[in-house]
């Protein structure tokens, strides 16, 4: 959903923490059971994991390849880049005072694609 909706219709349970995953076309995707789960599910690939080399970070490796930005309260972490349509995204949630801004930006290279 869009970063309005999202931000209407978020509710933390316990704490601030805000656990989502946005696409790159801006789309956010409460992540509340796992950022990694909410990128298997984006990748519409059931087995996908099975595909990741074994010295990678599965959540890097499924951010890059999915050109997602992984958001919590206090980090949003993305490979090389991010969309236009992200930086409002985050821009957004934070403005909602839903996250703190901290962009951590990898390289292809930190994350061995």
């Amino acid at each position: 959903m869009l970063a309005d909706s999202f931000i209407k219709y978020y509710s933390p349970e316990l704490s601030d923490y805000c656990p989502a995953v946005i696409r790159a076309d801006g789309n956010i995707f409460d992540s509340s059971l796992g950022h990694l789960q909410t990128l298997v599910s984006l990748s519409n690939e059931h087995d996908i994991l099975s595909k990741i080399p074994k010295d990678v970070s599965p959540l890097l490796y499924l951010a890059a390849q999915l050109k997602c930005v992984i958001v919590d309260y206090e980090n949003q972490i993305y490979v090389d880049s991010m969309t236009s349509e992200q930086e409002a995204a985050l821009d957004a949630l934070e403005k909602a005072g839903l996250i703190s801004s901290h962009r951590v930006r990898m390289s292809h290279e930190s994350v061995k694609l």
